[in-house]
């Protein structure tokens, strides 16, 4: 009998920016408190992710009283988090509608100075949601904000662990972008779960995440791997029908406070 722990935990509030480690977190909804509520859009109103600009990786990211802070070599932008948004504008992301309010003008001004080009920072609209795969959603009210595809990530310490025996380079598992860490596993067994439990939130274990070509990007370096590694050593016993699969998807089922220091309980 195993014991799973938490390793860590992340929250992601600029889409593909830097992560921020947490102690604990509000989970609602959408996922964890903030995570990837704001992204930044072209001019014909495409969300941009680190595929277009791996830059965006290096972007550190904290939330300071009631200020999400962005910053690069000493140049620092601090966006309020209680000042209600802008303008609502229509958004694509990944072929689907998504609906955003507009930060400001210095916002903007930032982000243009960073990337060499014109962009707009919004907010995710919490009045015009998407919601995820209807697939899974079978209650009709399961929304989420710019993450991909569902609300929260995890991917196991012994799973990572596995993947570098195989590599030759080590890559840490932050290079998933999780939100949940887990160790005290057997490597992949998270892929068997039905239902977990961290303390007083439940979540339900959607299915096996789909891997893309942003984890060859390193980002440190925003350089992308010429081997194409992890992606290549993945696809040779990770690939199932046209995915390359690594870490799983979770649906929390309640709203609560998720710490470090839960119990966990795996239902299979």
């Amino acid at each position: 009998m195993y014991s799973p722990q938490i390793k860590s935990l992340y929250t992601y509030p600029l889409k593909s920016a830097g992560g921020i480690s947490l102690s604990e977190t509000q989970v609602t909804s959408l996922g964890f408190e903030l995570d990837r509520e704001f992204a930044l859009v072209n001019s014909e109103g495409k969300v941009l992710t680190a595929r277009e600009k791996p830059q965006l990786l290096q972007l550190n990211v904290a939330i300071t009283k009631d200020f999400l802070s962005i910053s690069d070599n000493g140049k620092e932008l601090q966006i309020p988090l209680k000042v209600s948004s802008g303008e609502v504008q229509e958004l694509q992301l990944f072929e689907n509608p998504a609906f955003g309010k507009l930060i400001n003008e210095e916002a903007n001004l930032w982000f243009r100075n960073y990337l060499g080009e014109a962009l707009r920072l919004v907010r995710i609209d919490k009045t015009n949601l998407r919601t995820v795969s209807s697939k899974y959603n079978l209650l009709g009210n399961q929304y989420i904000s710019f993450a991909d595809g569902f609300p929260i990530h995890l991917v196991s310490e012994a799973s990572v662990a596995d993947l570098n025996t195989k590599l030759d380079n080590a890559m840490p598992a932050e290079r998933f972008r999780p939100n949940i860490i887990i160790s005290g596993i057997p490597a992949y067994s998270e892929e068997s779960w039905k239902t977990i439990s961290i303390g007083t939130c439940i979540f339900d274990v959607i299915e096996k995440t789909p891997r893309c070509s942003l984890i060859t990007i390193d980002p440190k370096t925003a350089l992308i791997n010429k081997r194409q590694e992890p992606l290549r050593t993945l696809a040779t016993y990770k690939k199932e029908e046209k995915a390359v699969n690594f870490g799983v998807y979770l649906i929390p089922r309640n709203e609560g406070r998720l710490l470090k220091s839960d119990i966990i309980s795996i239902n299979q």
